[in-house]
């Protein structure tokens, strides 16, 4: 199974439905982790085949999504974030230890605008980066995230 993902869009859409029609047939989920979720969510309708995940980030205003969920893909559990609550921006332990006490599989974070990718114990962490605003060297990006049939979790980011 794959999974779209992508975060910190900021009302800068142009590069989303490209993305969507690349994976149309590659994807079930497309999750958005915050910073303008209605970027995504505007798409919705066109796309009915695939499942549109939201959580809402530090610039999500008045939006309904929330601000953290935890979706599970058969006995996988994966917690969707922004990151901004956990302090992304300057070091990762507190969503390392959030991630952890949650007893999840993976954690997706945005709101550094910054691609990351790693493990911590038993939890993946990944950080697609934004479609828009990239920072810190990096370029636009986006994520795939892979659970295989053995339950294997993986991802990497792709730059567009």
């Amino acid at each position: 199974m794959k999974i779209l993902v992508l975060s910190d869009s900021h009302r800068k859409v142009a590069s989303i439905p490209y993305l969507l029609d690349d994976y149309i047939n590659e994807v079930e989920t497309v999750i958005h982790l915050g910073d303008n979720v209605d970027d995504l969510l505007q798409f919705q309708s066109d796309y009915s085949a695939i499942n549109f995940v939201a959580v809402a980030g530090n610039c999500d205003f008045g939006t309904k999504a929330p601000k953290e969920r935890i979706l599970a893909f058969g006995s996988k559990k994966i917690l969707l974030m922004h990151g901004h609550s956990h302090g992304v921006k300057s070091q990762y332990d507190r969503l390392m230890y959030y991630a952890l006490e949650k007893e999840v599989d993976a954690c997706l974070f945005g709101h550094s605008h910054f691609p990351v990718v790693f493990r911590h114990e038993s939890v993946f962490f990944m950080n697609p980066g934004s479609i828009s605003e990239p920072r810190g060297g990096s370029k636009a990006s986006y994520g795939i995230l892979t659970i295989d049939d053995g339950g294997n979790i993986s991802g990497e980011v792709i730059n567009l």
